[in-house]
């Protein structure tokens, strides 16, 4: 698979992790400090912005396993690998955490 695949995956498994991560709840709470006043505070708009910050930091904090990869010598697409594997984990973490 090419590097840019990989990413897409990768991020497609963050998304994932932003709606069933139970880092949403704590996200939607403190909505007051994150949500500007010229969205509407409706719950739509809340959980979708919520949703997005999870999903983001999963995306960033497993691109963290594949940056040390890639510094110990991985190659591009060992370390698109590297992240996949380290997004599916936390987002298979979150999913367990539900149940």
């Amino acid at each position: 698979m090419t590097p840019q695949t990989l990413f897409v995956m990768t991020v497609a498994v963050s998304l994932l992790a932003g709606i069933s991560s139970p880092a949403l709840a704590v996200a939607f709470a403190l909505y007051p400090i994150w949500l500007p006043e010229i969205f509407p505070r409706t719950t739509e708009v809340v959980f979708y912005g919520a949703s997005l910050i999870v999903a983001t930091g999963t995306l960033l904090a497993s691109a963290i396993p594949a940056a040390v990869a890639e510094r110990m010598g991985a190659g591009p697409e060992a370390a698109m690998r590297v992240w996949l594997v380290a997004a599916a984990l936390l987002t298979g973490l979150g999913i367990l955490a539900r149940f």
